[in-house]
C-alpha cells in the first residue's frame, strides 16, 4: 500500500499500480476461518470429540464471506487507486501495450506516447518502483540530450546566417 501511495504521489511520467493487494483482505479473512476450522478439527480429533455441524457451517460462511470480500475488495480498492491516479494526472495505458505478462498490474502515464515507446518497453519489464524510477531518469536524460541537440542546431543555423551576411 505504501508503494502504491508513493507511486501515485510521485512526479514520475509513468507509474505501475498493482491490483494484487486488493485480494489480500478477503483472502486473509477466509484463511482465518479455514485455519480456525482446521485447528478445531485437530484439537477435537486429539481429544476424540465429535465436531458439531455448526462449526462446519460457520467455516463455510466465513470462507464464502472471504471470497465475497475478495471480489468486493478488488473492485473497491482498485477503484480507489485508479481515482487517485487520475486525480494526479495519470491515464491508463491501453491494454497490451506494456506489462503484457503481468495481469495484476496496470501502467499509468502522464503522456500516452510513453505507452508505445520502445525505450519504455525495454526498461519497464516487471513494473517495480525501481524500474519507474530508472525510466524517469532515462526520460530526463533523453530530454536534456534533445534540448542540447536543438540548441546546437540553432547555434549552427545562426552561425551560417552570420557567415552569409559577412
Amino acid at each position: 500500500m505504501q508503494t502504491q501511495f508513493a507511486e501515485v504521489n510521485s512526479t514520475k511520467p509513468l507509474i505501475v499500480l498493482s491490483s494484487f493487494h486488493a485480494y489480500l483482505p478477503g483472502a486473509l479473512f477466509a484463511l482465518v476461518f479455514m485455519t480456525g476450522y482446521a485447528a478445531n478439527r485437530l484439537w477435537r480429533g486429539l481429544r476424540r470429540q465429535t465436531l458439531s455441524a455448526n462449526n462446519g457451517k460457520l467455516t463455510a460462511i466465513g470462507v464464502l464471506t472471504g471470497l465475497a470480500l475478495v471480489v468486493i475488495g478488488n473492485f473497491a480498492l482498485n477503484a480507489y487507486w485508479q481515482g487517485k491516479a487520475e486525480y494526479a494526472g495519470y491515464q491508463p495505458c491501453p491494454a497490451l501495450t506494456l506489462l503484457t505478462n503481468r495481469i495484476t498490474m496496470q501502467d499509468w502515464s502522464k503522456n500516452e506516447a510513453l505507452c508505445f515507446d520502445t525505450d519504455v518497453r525495454r526498461i519497464i519489464v516487471r513494473g517495480t518502483p525501481d524500474e519507474t524510477r530508472q525510466l524517469a531518469i532515462h526520460l530526463n536524460a533523453r530530454e536534456k540530450q534533445q534540448q542540447a541537440k536543438q540548441q546546437f542546431l540553432q547555434q549552427e543555423a545562426q552561425r551560417k546566417r552570420d557567415s552569409s551576411k559577412g
